[in-house]
């Protein structure tokens, strides 16, 4: 809990250095509100599947996942990085499969032409490779080769997985630690 208050106080240095108080008083209130005192899954989960996906923010999601990945990476637990690098690919496909079946090829057309080659270049480049032809498909639910990602079972599971991965490293707080660690190293 120390290290909670701890790094609440540096997001708070931080804001009214820059002079974000308008953010301040939002952050305030937020803190206020925070029944449970501790991190909130559902809270993530809704800004990934509800918010960004669903209104198909891409850049956002690729942030916030960015923003995930640079601290597991610097863990000293390579597995959670393993482990959400395929979650992170499986959420950007939950994108792609929901811009198609919500009729926005265009947001798949534009999702490709902006991030292909970053997901050329990641190390999962055989997984992504077919899935550069799915904005040309004409009934992508119907391909064999994309037909499990339209499947409600494969979302339910999606969702689930996500849900227990941030869950275990928010219980074991990985993300403060990984935080701590490097502020403590930069100072």
């Amino acid at each position: 809990m120390e290290k909670i208050h701890y790094a609440e106080e540096l997001v708070r240095e931080f804001l009214v250095f820059r002079g974000f108080t308008t953010t301040l008083q939002s952050y305030e209130t937020e803190l206020r509100t925070d029944v449970g005192k501790s991190f909130h899954v559902d809270k993530i989960l809704d800004l990934i599947f509800s918010i960004y996906i669903t209104n198909f923010h891409i850049d956002k999601l690729i942030s916030l996942l960015s923003f995930f990945k640079h601290y597991l990476s610097s863990s000293s637990q390579s597995t959670l990085l393993s482990s959400f690098s395929k979650l992170e690919a499986s959420i950007l496909r939950f994108y792609v499969v929901r811009a198609l079946q919500s009729n926005n090829r265009d947001k798949v057309v534009e999702f490709f032409h902006v991030y292909g080659p970053d997901l050329l270049q990641s190390s999962s480049q055989e997984d992504w490779t077919q899935w550069f032809v799915i904005p040309y498909v004409k009934n992508p639910q119907l391909d064999p080769q994309f037909r499990v990602f339209f499947g409600k079972e494969w979302s339910q599971a999606l969702h689930l997985s996500v849900r227990n991965f941030f869950s275990e490293i928010f219980n074991a707080t990985h993300i403060l630690q990984n935080i701590f660690f490097q502020v403590k190293n930069k100072v």
